[in-house]
């Protein structure tokens, strides 16, 4: 079976998310995005889930090993996961890899846009259950995967 690349050729086509946790009060998020700006890590994609007393944010940024220090650093809960940047070079592409998903029957977590395109297209992250086998068949149906690598150099 041939090996899954990323758009310059390096294997394992993922990026890493981290899902922060924060108490819902007035000026966290702000906080979060000064610590970036301050410390040089950009901020490639954001999905803030909110309630009553707490809010998930979750992010992908440039650097997973700088963010991982950072937040280390600031005493900021998190979890990582795997997750698909996907490509989206046609307006039906996003309903076909939601239907490939579907007949694969891969489940899906969520997705998010990053703020970054790649080749003016946009591009999505989306979490699924079977990682492997998602970037598999996306690849096979000539879509576009970037990988951490892409995202550390978008040019």
């Amino acid at each position: 079976m041939p090996t899954q690349e990323t758009l310059r050729g390096h294997e394992e086509p993922y990026s890493i998310q981290f899902s922060l946790f924060f108490a819902n009060r007035v000026g966290q998020f702000k906080d979060l995005l000064d610590l970036c700006a301050e410390s040089d890590l950009d901020i490639h994609g954001v999905s803030i889930v909110d309630s009553c007393d707490w809010s998930v944010v979750r992010m992908v940024f440039s650097d997973p090993n700088k963010a991982r220090e950072i937040l280390a650093r600031h005493n900021v809960a998190y979890t990582e996961s795997t997750v698909l940047l996907a490509v989206l070079p046609e307006k039906e592409t996003l309903a076909h890899i939601f239907e490939l998903l579907l007949r694969a029957e891969i489940n899906m977590y969520f997705a998010y846009p990053l703020m970054l395109h790649h080749d003016n297209y946009p591009v999505m992250v989306i979490h699924v259950d079977d990682d492997v086998m998602a970037s598999h068949l996306l690849t096979r149906h000539g879509l576009t995967l970037l990988g951490r690598e892409d995202l550390a150099d978008p040019c």
